[in-house]
């Protein structure tokens, strides 16, 4: 069998090892992601995939972005259609004070809301500053809980914010920069160019 078969492979052991003893079979799912980034580079990609999941006998999991790809259209009719919304900052927070209560760290509601704003809602972003602010308050107290409150999060915003380059789509930056900086007619044009860029001086 091979990755859409019947039967996992496993090359932890020799051959005549394998044949002995019968390993207990494993559950698996294979997932593709960035479907909707098959282009030239993957000739007949498309036409392959849908041909796997006619005859995989494992679930195949397809992650993509742009759902109205044209080159989603035709794998979408092989496809249970599930569409996921961007989760807002309060589900974002609920979850943070749970992960955090997991690892031994106390996160106020608010707080937890407040650095999910600063960081985009980038859950992978909220999670390191998590991380890092439990690390400090760990070493600079010794042993013991850290802990997360609104002040401390307003003290050190500054600290935990994402740029806010990182944060703006393709279509705001598109605008921003057809239209151009407002507000800044008589600026000098150093200025003006570096608007555009809108980092913030303090890290």
């Amino acid at each position: 069998g091979d990755i859409t078969g019947s039967r996992v492979l496993d090359f932890s052991v020799s051959s005549n090892q394998s044949r002995k003893r019968k390993a207990p079979e494993k559950k698996k799912c294979i997932i593709m992601d960035e479907v909707d980034g098959m282009g030239a580079g993957d000739r007949s990609g498309m036409a392959e995939l849908i041909k796997m999941i006619k005859t995989s006998k494992a679930p195949i999991i397809c992650i993509c972005n742009d759902r109205q790809s044209q080159k989603i259209r035709s794998l979408a009719g092989y496809c249970l259609d599930l569409r996921f919304r961007r989760p807002t900052k309060s589900v974002i927070a609920r979850r943070a004070v749970r992960i955090g209560s997991m690892e031994g760290m106390h996160i106020e509601q608010n707080a937890a809301e407040a650095v999910a704003e600063s960081c985009g809602n980038d859950i992978r972003q909220i999670l390191n500053c998590m991380q890092m602010w439990s690390r400090k308050q760990v070493s600079n107290a010794g042993k013991g809980k850290a802990s997360m409150t609104y002040k401390d999060v307003k003290d050190r915003n500054g600290f935990i914010n994402k740029d806010e380059i990182l944060r703006i789509n393709m279509f705001d930056a598109t605008k921003q920069i057809i239209e151009g900086p407002k507000g800044m007619k008589d600026a000098e044009a150093k200025v003006q160019r570096n608007s555009l860029y809108r980092r913030r001086e303090k890290l």
